[in-house]
């Protein structure tokens, strides 16, 4: 084979190669959520990932990492977010986290069992490589992988705060994810408006969900739509993204 088409088929590999190792902002969001943070954190992005449908393996193998090197530590914050990390794993329907979760809900503890041993039946079984305790490092994922990114296009260079943090647009941005992922991932908006929804009149809406939501407007870009989690809590997730070259940024 000629030598230049040789070099050239390489040339292309490695591209492809490069740019499949690049990790969305979400991810590296998430990754960064669970490295960085406690059980609290933990905790958030496992939520984060079950309602956003996350199934890029890095985030969830820093996930099964986590749970693993945490999941013996007993008291009730930390068990709360080892069961959400049993539930968002399984979320991912990726049997690669089968025995770990399994691992987890074969350990004496009655709230992990619960949600782990349920966790476990959802994905059905093992198939392929598992993950074990080691596989990846945690706080060195994001790091690499913040050095070779690239900014999206059309993003927004600096928050309205004046840092010099970088964003990506809006379209980054999935349903599922909680109102601080999303402004990490494309910076905070233009404006924002709340309001009610018909649901705080619903009398068997006992959890209290999705009767407030807020849009946060970017102009130029359109608007990220969040509904609150419950009555009993601050917290509020993406409920939809409306792209919208036209959106003027007030309401």
């Amino acid at each position: 084979m000629n030598k230049a088409v040789v070099t050239l088929a390489l040339s292309c590999a490695l591209a492809h190669a490069a740019i499949a190792e690049e990790l969305s902002a979400s991810s590296r969001y998430l990754i960064q959520q669970i490295e960085q943070g406690g059980p609290v954190s933990i905790r958030q992005a496992a939520q984060t990932i079950e309602r956003s449908g996350e199934r890029d393996t890095r985030v969830l193998d820093a996930l099964a990492e986590a749970m693993l090197q945490n999941y013996q530590i007993v008291n009730n914050t930390n068990t709360d977010a080892m069961a959400w990390a049993c539930k968002g794993l399984a979320s991912s329907g990726n049997k690669r986290y089968y025995t770990a979760v399994k691992q987890v809900a074969d350990f004496d503890n009655r709230k992990l069992r619960k949600h782990c041993e349920r966790a476990a039946e959802n994905l059905g079984g093992p198939e392929g490589e598992q993950y074990a305790q080691g596989m990846v490092s945690l706080n060195t994922t994001t790091a690499a992988q913040a050095a070779t990114s690239k900014p999206a296009a059309n993003a927004q260079s600096k928050p309205a705060t004046g840092g010099e943090a970088k964003f990506s647009p809006i379209t980054e941005v999935k349903a599922g994810m909680s109102m601080e992922q999303a402004y990490a991932v494309a910076g905070h908006p233009t404006s924002t408006t709340t309001y009610e929804t018909g649901k705080r009149w619903v009398p068997f809406n006992f959890k209290g969900g999705d009767i407030a939501r807020t849009a946060a407007l970017y102009k130029g870009q359109g608007r990220i739509v969040f509904s609150n989690n419950s009555a009993y809590s601050s917290g509020m997730s993406v409920l939809e993204v409306i792209v919208d070259p036209n959106e003027k940024g007030y309401p």
